[in-house]
């Protein structure tokens, strides 16, 4: 490839992740799609234990933007000669803008990207609820699929003591009017998210919700101590204690255990897992627990 094209292209990445500063933070599912920034920060911003977004405010990028970066990706995958048929917005929870505005972003997309399948984004349960029915439909019309949800718990006294903003009802019924709408989505699950005090319940409540939902994955995760997260506080000052990497493990394989879903991804590959696995519900459950123990007695032994 021409030096001039690759200094271009090299240009062009800069130019159009330069809100992000260099840190893109995607839905596991779409790892390997196209990123296309929307928003930057997220609009609640209050969680305790999220750092991503401190000291950054909300905002919506304005169409005119969007749409050069989306000719600026255009150029870029001319000669990466990748067939791009599922787009990732970035943002802390990019469906939190009005339907209006995503149709519009849709168009654009289709405009640049005519072989795109679906936009998918991460999502809080209270940008769903914001919608009706009918606008969620008219999303999934328009290629919306595949949302990343951030359930986090299915405990409200967890929720309430993270400072998440939606309770564990809200979040149910979120994920229920998606699936009315036919729109596909993962549940973002994190481990140790109650500390020590809240573990069990932890896995007892998440597990009694994901009961009552389809989503077609289930991402797990380990709570991430960010040093910007007003959490810190609470752990500095001894109120909220930690989860060793066996009691992490311990709270993973209760949840699992407690689960009874059918054809639903459970992947917990997340780098900052204790133990790397994957596989499908109910089929693999049992392969999957029984690697999760086996973990559990090295740590034991």
């Amino acid at each position: 490839m021409d030096n001039k094209i690759i200094e271009k292209i090299q240009k062009y990445k800069k130019e159009v992740y330069s809100p992000y500063n260099n840190k893109l933070y995607v839905p596991m599912p779409e790892s390997r799609d196209l990123f296309l920034p929307v928003t930057v920060g997220c609009s609640y911003n209050k969680c305790l234990y999220c750092g991503l977004n401190k000291n950054i405010q909300f905002k919506k990028l304005p169409l005119e933007l969007i749409e050069e970066n989306l000719k600026k990706l255009q150029y870029i995958n001319e000669y990466s000669k990748r067939k791009i048929e599922k787009v990732v917005l970035l943002g802390g929870n990019p469906f939190v803008l009005k339907t209006e505005y995503l149709l519009e972003i849709s168009k654009l997309i289709v405009k640049y990207f005519k072989e795109v399948k679906y936009i998918s984004s991460f999502t809080r349960a209270d940008d769903i609820l914001r919608k009706t029915e009918e606008e969620l439909k008219i999303l999934k019309e328009n290629r919306y699929d595949n949302l990343s949800v951030g359930v986090e718990s299915g405990s409200n006294t967890i929720l309430k003591l993270q400072e998440k903003g939606v309770t564990a009802e809200e979040n149910l019924e979120a994920m229920k009017m998606l699936e009315k709408a036919k729109i596909n989505y993962s549940a973002y699950i994190m481990l140790g998210f109650g500390g020590k005090k809240y573990s069990n319940e932890k896995a007892e409540e998440t597990s009694k919700l994901l009961n009552l939902v389809k989503p077609f994955e289930i991402i797990v995760v380990n709570l991430v101590y960010f040093p910007n997260a007003p959490l810190l506080e609470l752990v500095k000052n001894k109120e909220f204690k930690r989860l060793t990497p066996l009691e992490s493990l311990k709270e993973e394989y209760l949840l699992l255990s407690k689960l009874k879903m059918e054809n639903t991804m459970f992947n917990a590959t997340h780098k900052n897992n204790v133990i790397a696995i994957k596989g499908r519900l109910p089929e693999h459950k049992d392969i999957l627990l029984e690697k999760i123990k086996r973990k559990i007695a090295d740590y034991e032994n």
